[in-house]
């Protein structure tokens, strides 16, 4: 009889493991990517400490035993306890340098290294998760790759795990998730490329435009409805994949190479040859905008070949 572990990870979203940046703005896209690594400990007691805004993409997880929500007095709860395995996915200095605090056989992620006054990784072959966004041009792993390598492990395909049971059946063919998050306003599409895509694309598949964002439920729900969703760089393209939709992502200033050899994840990059890429910046720095070099055209026949369904006469001319 397997002897189950108490395993605590601690991702709340403040920070992504593959950015140094500290935000207020919590990615509830690498939420749910590190929800992944619960395919680790899917028989083991699992204790995990997230955002307030975080904790509805892990109600309900079947691999999840105890959600907190991050705080002082969390922080002082654990402390009292002792687990088997630690895993730390936030860069934040101040959760760092508290859990040295917390007994744990096995620590894994990011930790305070009190010799260089800073954060470091307990696996050398990670430490590079720990550079700013420029050095990412250089990273050629998918984020599960890099994810399962800082604990220790091999990715072979495990996807995100969502608590949710899928209900919903599908109403439409193709998802429109043109909306983008605060963070990064440089991800999103320009509209007036969907609505040459919608033009397109409405004579021979139903369309449905991006509903529920801002509530999980309701977003999950719309997603559910969809057959095929093309959405920017975010929390609707992995949610789409946890789901096993089929996903035509649309990349520019972030790294596609994050998201590369993933079931259902179709990359469609833009072809301008940027001296930044990827920038990962707010702003463009460049004379002309990465994301105006994706073509509605391209992505239409990306939509036709995902639904087995030829072009139509419109998009071939």
């Amino acid at each position: 009889m397997h002897n189950r572990r108490k395993v605590l990870v601690i991702k709340t979203g403040f920070s992504e493991f593959l950015d140094r940046e500290i935000s207020t703005t919590i990615s509830l896209g690498d939420v749910l990517i590190c929800t992944s690594i619960l395919h680790l400990y899917k028989n083991d007691r699992v204790t995990w400490i997230t955002s307030f805004k975080g904790s509805p993409l892990l109600k309900d997880n079947p691999y999840i035993d105890e959600i907190l929500i991050f705080g002082p007095e969390t922080l002082k709860k654990i402390t009292r306890r002792s687990f088997d395995i630690l895993v730390n996915l936030e860069k934040d200095i101040g959760i760092c340098t508290y859990l040295a605090q917390i007994k744990a056989k096995k620590k894994y992620g990011f930790y305070f290294n009190s010799r260089i006054y800073d954060i470091a990784t307990y696996k050398r072959s990670t430490q590079y998760l720990l550079t700013g966004q420029e050095n990412h041009r250089y990273i050629h792993k998918n984020a599960f790759e890099l994810l399962f390598e800082t604990l220790g492990g091999r990715w072979k395909g495990q996807s995100p795990v969502l608590g949710r049971k899928r209900g919903n059946r599908e109403k439409y063919d193709i998802g429109f998730n043109f909306a983008v998050g605060p963070k990064w306003p440089t991800k999103a599409w320009p509209m007036k490329y969907w609505k040459e895509l919608e033009g397109i694309l409405k004579k021979d598949y139903s369309l449905s435009w991006q509903q529920g964002h801002k509530n999980v439920a309701k977003y999950i729900d719309w997603i559910e409805s969809c057959r095929v969703i093309v959405t920017s760089d975010s929390l609707g393209q992995i949610l789409a994949q946890a789901l096993g939709k089929k996903v035509i992502s649309l990349y520019g200033p972030t790294n596609y190479l994050r998201m590369t050899g993933i079931d259902n994840i179709h990359i469609v990059a833009s072809t301008l040859n940027c001296p930044f890429a990827p920038c990962y910046s707010p702003i463009c720095k460049f004379d002309r905008f990465c994301m105006n070099y994706i073509s509605p055209k391209t992505v239409a026949r990306e939509c036709a070949r995902l639904l087995n369904k030829k072009a139509s006469s419109r998009e071939r001319t």
